[in-house]
């Protein structure tokens, strides 16, 4: 998928199965009479993907349903319709009774397991952990199956910016770190459900890692002197605030908290906890001061984004 990164102002992927079932027409003998749907992917009537903003081509979906376990589909031109990677798996209705679907984005194999595993520390890798899940019923009467994808995963977009005393080249240079959260974690293709291992994260650097696998997507607005870092996460709650570090060229290390639960008050209100809600979108603006960090504007966004504020890192 391209990586290029836009406003997300939409949670859900709409997947629609079109396809007419009168008749066995043009079908192998051995299908004769079944139907086979014709599987496309939309936004608000718009052909798009999974990942930010439009599918790529050669992108990959698994659907379940009936006796079909996680069948392959891909768009080849990259226009959100898809159809079978492995021509003789086809999908079909064996019956007239109604058959449940799931689907999955992005596919995997599997084999015999029913959960992908992943590490989210792999930043650069975003799209093969930006799990969404869907579920919808169908029947050969009534073929339009209608997925809503819907994200799994959290999004956390950190603007970076200089302050007092710190200049833009120092932001872009900045090693960049977060530490207190749960890297590792899976994604169950069966019910959409996430889980994550129990040890957390020390000193990860997600920008100026000498790893190149680590380090996050960087956007530049050289206009605004800032830096955008788009991270992807398993949900997960938190005992205390996440500590948050940017190492400046010089040596000089400064220090914030953050603490998610203000941002998710604007969605939960008095239930709002310090978590990382699956499907949520946490903006936050962070200023580099010599004297420390300042954390402004966490907020919620589609995804569904949630404003977080602004952080102010200190020494």
């Amino acid at each position: 998928m391209k990586s290029e990164m836009k406003p997300i102002i939409t949670a859900a992927l709409c997947l629609a199965v079109l396809a007419g079932c009168s008749s066995g027409e043009n079908l192998p003998d051995a299908n004769a009479g079944k139907c086979s749907p014709d599987f496309t992917a939309t936004i608000g009537g718009v052909q798009t993907r999974a990942f930010d903003s439009s599918w790529e081509a050669g992108d990959e979906i698994g659907i379940s349903g009936g006796s079909y376990t996680n069948v392959c589909h891909l768009t080849k031109e990259g226009d959100g319709r898809f159809t079978v990677k492995t021509p003789g798996s086809e999908i079909y209705f064996q019956d007239e009774g109604e058959v449940t679907f799931t689907a999955y984005y992005p596919w995997n194999s599997l084999e015999t397991a029913e959960a992908i595993s992943a590490d989210t520390w792999a930043q650069a890798h975003q799209k093969s952990f930006d799990f969404l899940w869907a579920q919808a019923s169908g029947k050969k009467a009534a073929p339009q199956v209608a997925f809503t994808f819907a994200h799994r995963m959290t999004k956390v977009v950190l603007s970076v910016k200089p302050g007092n005393g710190v200049g833009y080249d120092e932001v872009k240079a900045a090693l960049l770190s977060l530490e207190e959260f749960r890297h590792k974690g899976t994604f169950n293709i069966t019910d959409g459900s996430t889980s994550v291992d129990d040890a957390t994260t020390a000193m990860w650097e997600f920008a100026g890692n000498e790893n190149a696998h680590y380090n996050a997507p960087a956007i530049f607005n050289d206009t605004e002197g800032m830096v955008t870092f788009p991270l992807i996460f398993f949900p997960q709650e938190f005992d205390e605030p996440l500590p948050f570090f940017a190492k400046l060229a010089g040596g000089q290390t400064l220090k914030a908290e953050i603490d998610f639960t203000a941002a998710n008050r604007e969605k939960d209100g008095v239930t709002a906890k310090n978590e990382w809600v699956a499907g949520r979108r946490y903006n936050l603006t962070v200023t580099l001061h010599k004297t420390g960090i300042t954390l402004d504007n966490c907020s919620i966004m589609p995804w569904e984004e949630v404003n977080g504020g602004n952080i102010d890192a200190e020494q």
